[in-house]
């Protein structure tokens, strides 16, 4: 049996929101089709503090979670965070199995959708350290809120991550979206490239495509363990889900 191992703590919301989504997702209509999951969710410091103000490293949080995944029987690894992945290289040295590069997967689904001017919304870190630029093609031209935009899309992060209802929040954040939109009107999409804002997700169309990182990173979960029969999400799939 194919099992995907989730790393859950970074943060846990946005790990359950991507169980959720490996649900909605996988083609199954009884209980014993749907795809095995392994999740292990320690108390991993910050990433952000690490990345940014020299906080205590995740590293030995995050090298226990994969070495507890791998002992449990893992086929495939998802960390669903992308400010989690600058350590994604030193987790493979120590995993028997691959681990699922979010950073690379939501740069292939913009070239394969032909979008060229994403607005990145993401954390601090992932924002400053420019993240997703490298795996991006060479046309494509990121931009990303000024300091007002960003602290709103902090504060809706730490929102998610304090526990606050999805639904209570998230026609504030699609309102939130649709101004930083008219800010920046060459932007062809939005990219939320943080997973606790894909708990929050816009449910209404905000005029451009939504890519949601944690969709997209179920997908190419999904499709690694089904060996390519089951295709990588449509382009309008992962775009706003209504």
């Amino acid at each position: 049996m194919n099992r995907i191992g989730i790393v859950g703590g970074v943060g846990p919301y946005a790990a359950a929101h991507f169980y959720r989504r490996i649900l909605d997702l996988c083609p199954a209509v009884t209980d014993e089709e749907y795809t095995a999951v392994i999740l292990v969710a320690e108390r991993i410091p910050s990433r952000i503090d690490h990345q940014l103000a020299g906080g205590p490293s995740p590293l030995p949080a995050l090298r226990e979670a994969v070495r507890r995944l791998c002992a449990a029987g893992a086929d495939l690894i998802a960390i669903p965070s992308a400010t989690t992945h600058l350590y994604r290289a030193e987790l493979l040295r120590e995993s028997r199995v691959p681990i699922v590069d979010l950073l690379l997967e939501a740069a292939a689904h913009l070239e394969r959708a032909g979008l060229l001017r994403p607005l990145i919304l993401a954390t601090e870190a992932t924002v400053t350290l420019r993240s997703f630029e490298p795996l991006l093609t060479p046309a494509t031209r990121a931009t990303y809120p000024d300091e007002r935009g960003q602290r709103q899309v902090t504060d809706f992060i730490y929102r998610v991550k304090r526990g606050e209802p999805a639904d209570a929040i998230r026609a504030e954040f699609t309102r939130c979206v649709e101004a930083l939109l008219s800010a920046h009107p060459d932007a062809d999409c939005v990219v939320l490239g943080c997973t606790e804002l894909s708990v929050i997700a816009p449910a209404v169309d905000v005029g451009v495509p939504v890519v949601d990182v944690t969709d997209v990173l179920a997908h190419a979960a999904l499709s690694f363990l089904a060996d390519a029969e089951i295709p990588r999400a449509d382009e309008d799939e992962l775009e706003v889900r209504l």
